[in-house]
């Protein structure tokens, strides 16, 4: 049941031929493909990843009785495991790596090959056929490269569709929109933070009609899918739900009706792990169709629920609802991940404050705002100079956070504190994120 995405045959299938299938697919038969690809995976970790292997060993745990994924008890795999592991972790030769950071800012890498890289970006076409797109259309891909994974799965998507398309990279919003008329763009896709400062340039210079905006990475504003679909005379806001340890698409969202993710279950079984009375819990994701650095009931951190019930839409796909938010200190705002550590550094050096900080995260309208909460050392002190520190201090060490600012696609604000006064427990959270709350 472990798919073979080396099979030349079954890679020869279309994605419009894909996508169409899906939705002709009986539920039934998705649901007994994913129980058999979980079973399946597990006994093949425990064949040859080291990781997998130790562990099962010193849990007492026989994959082959494995059938569901409760059978594995409490059994977990962790952002730990992969930042202090990752390499056990493989079950053959990678050709690739791609990275994340932690909450810690300790780099987790994610190993793929180009057969898995290639698999990825045809199921992704599939689903841009599937909500709608068709070869006619001209895309530009404004996710970030880097060492990051989004700017390459789209890329691989956009080579799969057979699509006119521009990887244009994390570039400042302006040029691409100078590109939109030039190149005919009509599918634009990028980070939420980013694509709203597109949107700011195109509400004040002149739009033009898009079909597609397609979002991923880090949540977009509620009240930004109206505006933005006004601005592009139209435009439909889709989003998918994916991560770097995912090394694809999780979960998407189809059609403009459909006010939820459907999970991409080919691919992913997806557990809620001690949920509330409300069905919210942290996420666990276990890899259906990866061979080269499978992952088991990892817990991404992230806070979701399964929701009930079929889509009106009649795809027969489990849905997820919004993340509601992160089981641990890391934020996931302006274009990229954000934690303690990070701004411990920004911040520790900085002549005229004190030890006590804190950054908030808001929303003004549907600009996303970093606020730096600091405390003052003594009176008198120029703000300026203080402010002129973190920023200097941001664009030499924290380079991709310095770019995401220059290019204004969120604000900061900085919010200053008499001393003692920010600490009002034992415990001080770092970070703050008041966005969807």
């Amino acid at each position: 049941m472990l798919i073979n995405i080396t099979n030349k045959s079954f890679l020869a299938v279309s994605p419009e031929m894909m996508g169409g299938a899906l939705k002709r697919t009986p539920q039934r038969f998705i649901r007994w493909k994913n129980s058999g690809s979980f079973r399946n995976i597990v006994q093949y970790v425990s064949r040859r990843s080291p990781f997998y292997k130790k562990r099962f060993r010193s849990l007492k745990i026989s994959p082959s009785r494995i059938k569901k994924p409760s059978d594995l008890g409490d059994f977990f795999t962790f952002p730990e495991d992969i930042m202090n592991s990752a390499e056990e972790f493989l079950c053959r030769k990678p050709h690739m790596a791609f990275e994340s950071s932690g909450t810690t800012g300790r780099n987790k890498r994610i190993y793929v090959t180009h057969d898995e890289l290639d698999w990825v970006g045809k199921v992704m076409a599939a689903g841009l056929f599937l909500g709608g797109a068709t070869p006619s259309d001209r895309a530009i891909n404004a996710f970030d490269f880097c060492v990051w994974i989004p700017g390459m799965l789209t890329h691989k998507c956009l080579e799969k569709a057979k699509l006119f398309a521009i990887d244009a990279g994390k570039i400042d919003p302006m040029e691409v929109y100078k590109r939109i008329p030039q190149y005919g763009i009509n599918i634009v896709m990028g980070e939420p933070t980013w694509l709203i400062k597109l949107t700011e340039i195109a509400e004040k210079k002149g739009s033009y009609p898009l079909k597609f905006i397609i979002g991923g990475a880090e949540e977009m504003p509620d009240a930004a899918r109206p505006w933005m679909k006004k601005v592009w005379q139209g435009a439909e806001v889709r989003m998918v739900y994916a991560s770097v340890e995912s090394a694809g698409i999780m979960a998407f969202e189809p059609f403009a009706e459909c006010e939820s993710y459907h999970i991409n279950e080919n691919d992913y079984l997806i557990e809620i792990i001690d949920p509330d009375k409300d069905g919210y819990g942290e996420i666990a994701v276990t890899t259906l169709s990866r061979h080269t650095m499978p992952l088991v009931r990892y817990r991404n951190r992230d806070i979701g629920r399964i929701i009930p019930g079929n889509c009106p839409c009649g795809l027969p796909l489990k849905r997820l609802a919004k993340i509601r938010g992160r089981a641990d200190e890391l934020v996931v705002a302006s274009g990229g991940n954000l934690y303690p550590l990070m701004f411990e550094d920004i911040l520790k050096d900085v002549p005229g404050i004190t030890t006590e900080w804190q950054i908030v995260f808001k929303l003004r309208g549907i600009k996303e705002v970093m606020e730096i909460h600091l405390e003052l050392k003594e009176e008198g002190r120029p703000k300026n100079d203080i402010e002129s520190h973190i920023f200097s201090n941001i664009q030499n060490r924290y380079p991709d956070l310095w770019k995401n600012m220059s290019i204004g696609i969120f604000d900061t604000a900085f919010v200053y504190h008499e001393p003692s006064t920010i600490r009002t427990g034992v415990k001080l959270l770092r970070l703050v994120d008041k966005r969807y709350k």
